[in-house]
């Protein structure tokens, strides 16, 4: 089980393993921190992901 703190309520709740939560369960915040348990793979906080289209002349 992974243990997760939300950054806006402070509230702690668990997760299983496999499952990174979208939202806070009691305050629906986006922001959780994983305080205890393996870490969560894929891109940093800090990497964006987006396509910009070309400039037109």
């Amino acid at each position: 089980m992974r243990k997760f703190r939300c950054l806006s309520c402070r509230h702690e709740f668990e997760a299983a393993p496999n499952v990174v939560p979208a939202h806070c369960p009691k305050c629906y915040n986006r922001y959780v921190e994983l305080v205890e348990g393996p870490a969560v793979k894929g891109k940093s906080w800090g990497s964006k992901s987006y396509s910009v289209a070309p400039r037109k002349s």
